[in-house]
C-alpha cells in the first residue's frame, strides 16, 4: 500500500496519509469533520445559489407589428461563413446536375442513327375493320414450333378494331365448338377448309383430331397473329408500337421475322422487340406482366440458338405492362440495333455487330453426334458483313400466344404452372387445369386483349 493512502503507527494502527485529509479530518470524538476543500466547494455553491436567487428576471415582451426580432447569433462571422459555404455547395450541386443531364442528352442524341428515314407505315387503326392491304392473318393450329396451345384465326372474336384501337383477344375453343369437341371426336382440318396459311399444309400445322384415348385435344385457345409480310417490310430503319399488353395467366407477346429465309431457318434470324407474360407476379422472382424481354435469335441449327448472348430483360417497379399503354420500338442500322421503351434514347437491348454473330453466339464446331457446325454467314461479303443475318428485309408480327413448351414458361418458375414442357400432351394438361388459370382472364375481351393504339415503320432511305 502506498504512503499516500495511510501511515503505519508505532502501535500498529493505520494512520491515514496526508492525501486522505483533503477529504475529511477525524475528530477526537470520532465524528468526521469536513476538510478545507469541502468548505471551499460549499462556499462556492452558496454564492452561485445566492446569485441565481437575486438575478434579474428574464425580460419578456410582445413584438410590435412589423418589428423584426433580434437574432444576434446570426450576425456572427461563423454563421456568415457557414451560409456562404452552403450557398456555393448548393449551386455547385445544381450546376453539376445540369451539366450531367446535358451530357447524357448529348450522348444519347449523338448515338442516334444519322441519315434519312422514309415512313413506310403509319397505322392508326381508323375505321371499323382491319385493313387487309396491310395486315395478313396467319391461320394455323400447329403451335408455330413453340408448342403453343392456340389456334390462330381471322375471326372477329380474336381480332377487331374499335374506337381507333386494334384488339387481339384470346378466346376458348370450347366457346366456339363445345367442350366435347375440344377433347374428343372432332377433326379440325384447315387445309380442307381452304384457310390454312402454312407453307406445308399436310402436317399438324393445318390439321388435328381430338381423341380422348390418346389424350390429344384441339388447341384449347383461339387467338390471332397479324403480319405485314406481304405489305410492309424494312431493311434497316425504325419500328414504333404503342400498346397495352394482355391480362391473364399464361398469355404471352411485337416481333419481326425475315421476309425471305435467305440463310435458311433458323439461320436467318428473329428480332423480338417485346415479349411478355400476362401473369401477375405471385412471389419475389416471379416472371409476370411486370417484365419484358427483348432478344435476337440466331444460330446454325435449331438446337443452337445464340439468343442468350443477345437478350435484355426489363422489369417495371410497382407497375405492370397491362395497366396502361407503353411505347416500344426498334432502331436498326448497318452497325448495330437496339430496342427501346418510351423514346429511342431509353435503350433496352443494344447489340453491336462488331464481332459478328457467329463469334457472339460462341457456337461449338460440332454437335454431340459429331456433325460439324459451319458458320452460315461466313460467305457474306462487304463492309457490313458482320450484320448478317440481320442484313435482310424483315416484317412485323403482332400476336397473343398462349402457353407453349419451348421453355419460355419454364417448369422451374414456381408459379403453379399447370403443365410440363416435357409432357406429350401438354395442351391437355393445360386445359384440364383451366379452373386454376381461367379466373385470371378478365371477362371483358378488351381487358384480356393486347390493345394496340398505333404502329409505325420507317425504312432507311
Amino acid at each position: 500500500m502506498s504512503a499516500s493512502a495511510s501511515v503505519q503507527s508505532h502501535s500498529g494502527a493505520a494512520t491515514p496519509a496526508a492525501g486522505f485529509y483533503s477529504g475529511s479530518v477525524q475528530s477526537h470524538s470520532g465524528a468526521a469533520t469536513p476538510a478545507a476543500g469541502f468548505y471551499s466547494a460549499s462556499a462556492n455553491a452558496s454564492s452561485i445559489n445566492a446569485a441565481l436567487r437575486y438575478r434579474k428576471p428574464f425580460a419578456q415582451r410582445v413584438l410590435k407589428e412589423g418589428e423584426t426580432p433580434e437574432k444576434p447569433w446570426m450576425n456572427s462571422k461563423k454563421t456568415h461563413s457557414s451560409k456562404r459555404k452552403a450557398y456555393w455547395i448548393f449551386n455547385f450541386g445544381v450546376s453539376l446536375g445540369v451539366v450531367g443531364a446535358a451530357l447524357l442528352m448529348y450522348f444519347a442524341y449523338a448515338s442516334m442513327p444519322k441519315g434519312k428515314y422514309c415512313l413506310v407505315l403509319d397505322e392508326q387503326f381508323e375505321g371499323t375493320t382491319i385493313n387487309k392491304d396491310i395486315w395478313f392473318h396467319e391461320i394455323e393450329s400447329g403451335g408455330y414450333g413453340n408448342g403453343q396451345f392456340d389456334w390462330t384465326t381471322d375471326s372477329t372474336n380474336n381480332s377487331f378494331i374499335q374506337d381507333g384501337k386494334l384488339y387481339i383477344v384470346p378466346t376458348l375453343t370450347s366457346d366456339a365448338l363445345g367442350e366435347a369437341a375440344t377433347t374428343n371426336g372432332y377433326t379440325l382440318n384447315l387445309t380442307e377448309a381452304g384457310t390454312c396459311t402454312a407453307a406445308n399444309k399436310s402436317d399438324a400445322n393445318c390439321a388435328v383430331a381430338s381423341n380422348s384415348s390418346t389424350g390429344v385435344i384441339l388447341p384449347p385457345i383461339q387467338s390471332a397473329r397479324l403480319m405485314t409480310n406481304f405489305s410492309r417490310i424494312i431493311r434497316y430503319g425504325r419500328v414504333e408500337v404503342k400498346a397495352r399488353m394482355p391480362t391473364g395467366d399464361w398469355i404471352s407477346a411485337v416481333w419481326m421475322m425475315p421476309k425471305d429465309s435467305f440463310y435458311g431457318p433458323p439461320r436467318s434470324g428473329e428480332i423480338d422487340i417485346f415479349e411478355g407474360r400476362g401473369n401477375l407476379p405471385k412471389q419475389r422472382g416471379s416472371k409476370g406482366t411486370n417484365e419484358k424481354t427483348s432478344s435476337l435469335h440466331f444460330g446454325p441449327d435449331p438446337l443452337f440458338d445464340g439468343y442468350g448472348f443477345a437478350t435484355k430483360v426489363r422489369n417495371l417497379w410497382r407497375n405492370f405492362f397491362n395497366q396502361g399503354s407503353h411505347t416500344f420500338g426498334l432502331e436498326w442500322t448497318e452497325e448495330k440495333l437496339w430496342t427501346w421503351e418510351h423514346s429511342p434514347i431509353f435503350k433496352n437491348l443494344v447489340v453491336s455487330y462488331g464481332q459478328g454473330f457467329w463469334k457472339r453466339g460462341k457456337f461449338p464446331y460440332q454437335m454431340a453426334n459429331g456433325t460439324l457446325l459451319e458458320n452460315p454467314w461466313a460467305g457474306v461479303q462487304g463492309v457490313h458483313a458482320n450484320a448478317a443475318p440481320f442484313d435482310q428485309e424483315f416484317y412485323l408480327i403482332l400476336n397473343v400466344a398462349v402457353g407453349g413448351t419451348n421453355g419460355y414458361f419454364a417448369d422451374s418458375l414456381g408459379d403453379d404452372k399447370p403443365w410440363s414442357n416435357d409432357a406429350k400432351n401438354a395442351a391437355a394438361q393445360f386445359w384440364q387445369a383451366k379452373d386454376s388459370w381461367l379466373p385470371t382472364w378478365p371477362k371483358d375481351p378488351k381487358q384480356r386483349s393486347m390493345e394496340i393504339e398505333y404502329v409505325k415503320m420507317w425504312q432507311k432511305c
